[in-house]
């Protein structure tokens, strides 16, 4: 099947994170028919038809844009946009879907004909200027008590050519989440890479999840823990959620049996690849004979998309949003025969039209309090996973074997804690079993470099070759290329060593054994494959980790044995150095001599 054929609907729902229990991935195929609803008039016939073909045993799959919630409501219908880039509502009608159970990911064959996904003239539709002049307004309205708070968004921008499969299969790898959807309507394709669970209702009782607080990740575990607590003892973020949690209680209060409606988790965090979620879980038991129609009217769209009170805050909404939202912010899910519902937020969610251009909604909840700039810098964050190239890794360890692993318990704690950071899977036992197995090849009268891989399904491969010595002093020089602290791989050992390698080379042809790298703030960071120390009246410095550098094992040890502390050094520090000495856990510490022809004043 080709998924970039026009002339055959298809939806893909995948399960690709497994952090919320989702755990089952869906493809519908062979379409029989299609339910759109275009025109913002009653919704009552669309519904009246998807549930003829519920009662014929087929299933029902698709999603509807925000502004279909403008149907629900006699109070919101002269909102509805003029025009929209999309349907109101769209589900392919199927027979039994091919489902897939467990944590592995559905194989999509790349058709060869299609070249390699580009981005171009990437864009936010809304200027900072008027994206602050936007939320003055917002809050004029909040002061006034018509809301309490509004879920303001607006749309980059791009233009998009070659392959849409090779497109999702990138940001899937970049974004796992419980809810992906791949959506071919013969017209458009929409990719969402959506954590939010809008609604899942099976025998009867039904789950809705909203997230409402976010915080970016930090650099290393510790930074990372620390914005996790940041993040929990959030007060704002803490009462955004608490908000909508009342609001979507109430929503299910509609649908609900009496007394059934209860948040059983409150403010749960949730650990995504670029940032922190807040999340809370409102559950319920539903009445009898409630309708596909009824639980949409009372539920959408979803609370923690709109702000609350949710009526007067969606009109506020289409005085102060310049675009529709169009499926960003709708839902996107299934419908099956036995009355099974699973649909997601769709948020993270990109639409792309047949002729090359594309569509990346972003935002955030504005209370009174809320800074501009920053709810700004959130919103764009929530885009992250779609600007930011990802890269394919391995953890890496080189550990020196010298009648034993040298410093082997520092080296695990370093891979664990990089592991837990990327969520990677870290089996000790199999690690020393590896390693173990190892010692048998290494002849007695040897030191050995051991290098051990670690991809992100926890499958280990091990190198080794003999060791040999060098003896110092070794020159140095500083490298010409700035290295940037915000860069998450200066932190963790990966195989993205590119950078690393060219400048190791860089500094072999110009006569030097090693290259030392500065920061953006002109602070020493660290060398290409060493950790940078200095002697200054018989004290060991070495820059902090918040400089942007790898923790070294040898460095690390170093710190802990009281042998060397922490300072933010530059350039000039090592001329007034009594000794320079670079080190890694291999090779152990080596005096150094600064090429000083090198040296900027």
């Amino acid at each position: 099947m080709d998924l970039h054929s026009t002339r055959s609907p298809f939806v893909l729902l995948e399960s690709t994170c497994l952090s919320g229990g989702a755990g089952r991935s869906f493809i519908f195929s062979s379409c029989k028919d299609t339910l759109v609803l275009n025109a913002p008039r009653s919704p009552d016939k669309f519904f009246m038809r998807a549930e003829s073909y519920l009662k014929r045993g087929l299933w029902l799959a698709g999603f509807f844009s925000y502004e279909f919630g403008y149907c629900l409501e006699r109070r919101l219908i002269k909102y509805m946009p003029a025009a929209a880039n999309l349907p109101l509502a769209w589900l392919g009608v199927f027979e039994s879907p091919f489902v897939f159970l467990g944590e592995h990911t559905i194989r999509l064959k790349e058709q060869r004909k299609y070249p390699a996904p580009r981005i171009k003239q990437l864009k936010p539709a809304v200027t900072n200027e008027e994206y602050q002049t936007a939320i003055k307004r917002v809050k004029h309205y909040i002061e006034k008590g018509e809301t309490y708070q509004v879920n303001f968004t607006f749309p980059l921008t791009f233009e998009f050519s070659g392959s849409i499969v090779s497109l999702y299969k990138a940001l899937r790898q970049a974004q796992p989440t419980d809810y992906s959807a791949f959506i071919n309507t013969g017209n458009d394709f929409i990719l969402s890479f959506s954590p939010e669970l809008f609604f899942r209702l099976k025998k009867g009782k039904i789950v809705t999840k909203p997230m409402k607080g976010t915080i970016s990740r930090g650099y290393t575990l510790k930074d990372d823990n620390n914005q996790c607590r940041n993040l929990k003892r959030s007060v704002k973020n803490r009462a955004e959620n608490i908000m909508i949690v009342d609001l979507l209680r109430n929503d299910l209060g509609r649908i609900a049996k009496t007394g059934s409606v209860k948040a059983s988790k409150l403010f749960s965090l949730e650990k995504y690849t670029t940032l922190w979620q807040m999340t809370s879980t409102i559950e319920a038991d539903i009445k009898d004979g409630i309708t596909m129609k009824d639980i949409f009217k009372s539920l959408f769209p979803c609370g923690s998309v709109t702000g609350a009170p949710k009526i007067r805050t969606m009109q506020i909404i289409r005085k102060v949003e310049r675009y529709p939202r169009g499926v960003y912010c709708g839902a996107i899910g299934y419908i099956s025969p036995h009355r099974e519902m699973c649909f997601n937020v769709a948020i993270r969610t990109i639409h792309l039209d047949n002729r090359g251009r594309g569509v990346l909604g972003v935002g955030g909840g504005i209370v009174y309090d809320s800074k501009d700039k920053s709810e700004y810098d959130e919103a764009i964050l929530k885009a992250k996973f779609f600007i930011k190239k990802q890269h394919r890794f391995s953890l890496i360890e080189t550990i020196l074997w010298d009648k034993s692993y040298y410093l082997l318990d520092y080296h695990l704690e370093r891979l664990r804690h990089s592991c837990k950071y990327f969520g990677i899977p870290f089996r000790e036992y199999f690690i020393a079993d590896k390693l173990n197995h190892l010692i048998s090849f290494f002849g007695q009268e040897y030191r050995y470099k051991v290098r051990l891989l670690l991809n992100h399904q926890g499958s280990i491969r091990c190198f080794y070759s003999p060791l040999a010595n060098i003896t110092g002093p070794v020159s140095i020089m500083l490298s010409a290329d700035v290295v940037h602290s915000d860069n998450l791989y200066l932190y963790h050992k990966t195989t993205n060593r590119s950078f690393y390698d060219k400048q190791r080379k860089q500094a072999l042809g110009k006569g030097a054994w090693e290259s030392i790298f500065i920061n953006e703030h002109k602070e020493l960071t660290e060398g290409s494959m060493t950790n940078i120390f200095i002697l200054k009246n018989n004290k060991l410095l070495t820059p902090p980790v918040s400089c942007g550098l790898l923790p070294g094992v040898l460095r690390e040890h170093l710190l802990r044995s009281a042998k060397a502390d922490e300072k933010v050094l530059y350039p000039k520090d090592l001329l007034g150095a009594d000794k320079i000495y670079i080190g890694n856990s291999v090779r152990g510490l080596i005096e150094a001599v600064l090429i000083k022809d090198n040296l900027k004043p």
